[in-house]
C-alpha cells in the first residue's frame, strides 16, 4: 500500500501547492474510500498529514513573498483554540459512543465535503468587487479593525468544524480570504496555506495524543509523495488556468462527498 499512498500524496500535493486547498478535503475521502481507513482514524491521520504538507507549502509561499502574515495570524488566533476544542469534543464522543461514532464521523466528513465543494465553486466563480469580472479582483490593501474582528470570528467558526472533521481548512478559510479581505489572487493562495499550517500543526499534535489508531507510517508515505507535489504545485500556481483547476476540484470534492456518504 506504500506506493499507492505515495502516488496519492503526489496528486494531492500538487493541488495543495497550486490552489492553497485540498490536503484535508481530498485526503480524507481518499483514505476512507480507497484505503478503507476507519473514519475516526482518518481525522487524526489526515490532520498529521495536512500539518506536515501545509508546513512545506507555507514555507515555499513565504519565500515567494505571497503571504499576508498579519492576516494569517489574526485568523489563527481564533482558529487554533477552536480547532483544539473540536478535537477534544471528538475525543469525548469517541469515549462515550465507542465504535458507533465511526458512522457519525463518516457522515460528518461527507457533509463537510459537500460544503467545501460549494465553497470551492463560490471561490472559483464569484469575487466581491466585481462579481463576475475577473479583471476586478481585489488588490492587496491594509487591514482595518473590522477586518481583524472578522478574521478572528471566521477562525473560531471554521476552526471548530476543522478540528471535528479534519476537512475544510483550505476551502472554508480560502473562500473567506477571497470574499472578505483586500488580497490579490496570489496572496490568497499563500495566506491560505500559511494560515493552514498555523492551525493544522497544533491540531495534529493534539490529535496524536487524543485520537486512536493513527498510522504514522501512512503519514510518512503520504509526505514522501506530497512534498515534491506541493513544490511543483507552488511553481505552477501562477501558470495554471485557476478557474478550470478549481472548477475541477469542486467537482471532485462533490463526488468524494457523495461516495463518502454512500450515495454510490
Amino acid at each position: 500500500m506504500g506506493i499507492e499512498l505515495i502516488v496519492a500524496g503526489v496528486i494531492v500535493g500538487i493541488l495543495v501547492g497550486a490552489t492553497g486547498m485540498g490536503a484535508g478535503s481530498l485526503m480524507a475521502p481518499v483514505l476512507i474510500t480507497f484505503f478503507n481507513v476507519p473514519a475516526l482514524s482518518v481525522v487524526g491521520t489526515d490532520l498529521l498529514y495536512s500539518g506536515a504538507s501545509k508546513a512545506v507549502g507555507a514555507w515555499r509561499h513565504r519565500t515567494l513573498d505571497t503571504v499576508n502574515t498579519q492576516l494569517a495570524w489574526w485568523m489563527a488566533s481564533g482558529s487554533i483554540p477552536a480547532s483544539l476544542v473540536g478535537i477534544a469534543v471528538l475525543h469525548r464522543l469517541a469515549i462515550a459512543e465507542g465504535t458507533t461514532i465511526q458512522n457519525d464521523v463518516r457522515y460528518g466528513i461527507g457533509v463537510a465535503l459537500m460544503a467545501v465543494a460549494a465553497a470551492v465553486a463560490i471561490r472559483t466563480f464569484v469575487t466581491v468587487r466585481g462579481l463576475w469580472d475577473a479583471r476586478l479582483l481585489p488588490a492587496d490593501g491594509e487591514l482595518t479593525s473590522r477586518h481583524r474582528v472578522i478574521a478572528v470570528a471566521i477562525g473560531v467558526v471554521f476552526g471548530f468544524v476543522f478540528g471535528l472533521t479534519s476537512v475544510g481548512a483550505g476551502a472554508f478559510f480560502g473562500m473567506a480570504l477571497i470574499l472578505l479581505f483586500p488580497l490579490s489572487a496570489k496572496r490568497v493562495v499563500g495566506t491560505d496555506l500559511y494560515h493552514g499550517a498555523l492551525v493544522t500543526i497544533p491540531a495534529a499534535v493534539a490529535s496524536y495524543f487524543l485520537l486512536p489508531h493513527l498510522e504514522l507510517l501512512n503519514v510518512l508515505y503520504l509526505m514522501l509523495g506530497s512534498t515534491p507535489g506541493i513544490l511543483i504545485g507552488s511553481q505552477l500556481a501562477a501558470a495554471l488556468p485557476e478557474r478550470a483547476l478549481r472548477g475541477s476540484l469542486a467537482t471532485v470534492l462533490a463526488l468524494s462527498a457523495l461516495k463518502t456518504l454512500g450515495a454510490f
